[in-house]
């Protein structure tokens, strides 16, 4: 069964032109998402969940669902820019206003790994993808993070912008105890501003390899390198948006990455609070009932 990232939040704190994601306009209620995450467990199986967004830290009760989430005995990934961790924080992007700020330590005690992005050492490198994200602000986050005594994993962006300023990013990394893991992510033309934006971002297979052999080369032994290619990733995630909307990203059904999974569309299996949702998702992915991985 494929992996599950749940957006947990529906705005951000920063742009990013090449999101992959959809953004909801609402956001469904924490005991509608873990009434549907444990019937997915009961049906398929599931150890571990990626919390995501837009920004996870944008949702008031993120807590409570962190702790419905860990109560069922998942492994819990928490992706977000962190800009929370660090004070009150303003919204950006899909949403205006202020975000509350969340105690990293609570954070880092309720889940396995943060992850945090950064895609270059300078502003205008870091800016290219994620508008508003200033490497300084970054740094600030993984110090926090530190003293939280949280398991940080540096997520990148590998795209047209920063492949070849890769290995500058080691140094960087070596810098702060906490980061454990760095996951290389060769862009993908998917969602609507990925999509839209694809012309600016793309890479080919061969740039990308050569990036993150640069990685592993100058990484610290004390980080474990993995990258994601775009053929590694096709097919491997189901994702539920913040309305609560279950779907998988517009892909052929061939294995193999092709030009024709550029695609700013969806497909959407419906809503978590459905119970019929469980049986599209079956047939969807040709899964039986009770085939866990």
């Amino acid at each position: 069964m494929r992996s599950m990232i749940l957006s947990a939040g529906k705005s951000c704190f920063v742009a990013c032109p090449g999101c992959y994601n959809h953004f909801a306009r609402t956001l469904a209620s924490t005991d509608d998402l873990l009434g549907f995450v444990r019937a997915y467990q009961e049906r398929f199986g599931l150890s571990r969940i990626t919390v995501g967004g837009g920004d996870p830290l944008t949702r008031p009760d993120l807590l409570t669902l962190l702790t419905g989430l860990k109560d069922r005995g998942l492994s819990i990934s928490l992706d977000t820019v962190g800009t929370a961790f660090l004070g009150d924080a303003r919204i950006r992007f899909m949403g205006e206003g202020i975000a509350a700020h969340v105690p990293a330590d609570q954070v880092a005690a309720l889940t396995h790994m943060i992850g945090i992005p950064l895609d270059g050492t300078t502003d205008a490198v870091q800016q290219l993808f994620r508008r508003h994200a200033r490497v300084e602000e970054q740094r600030a986050v993984l110090r926090t993070l530190h003293s939280a005594g949280a398991r940080v994993c540096v997520n990148t962006v590998v795209h047209a912008g920063n492949a070849g300023a890769i290995g500058a990013l080691a140094g960087l990394l070596a810098e702060h105890a906490c980061v454990v893991e760095w996951q290389l992510f060769q862009f993908m033309p998917i969602g609507p501003l990925g999509h839209r934006n694809r012309e600016r971002f793309l890479i080919d297979d061969s740039a990308f390899v050569e990036a993150a052999d640069a990685a592993r080369a100058a990484s610290p032994s004390t980080v474990n390198v993995i990258a994601k290619s775009a053929q590694a990733r096709k097919h491997r995630y189901l994702l539920i948006d913040a309305g609560g909307q279950v779907w998988i990203p517009s892909q052929s059904t061939a294995t193999a990455w092709s030009p024709t999974d550029s695609s700013g569309e969806r497909v959407t299996l419906g809503p978590v609070q459905d119970p019929k949702t469980l049986q599209r998702i079956a047939d969807y992915v040709n899964e039986p009932a009770g085939a866990a991985q």
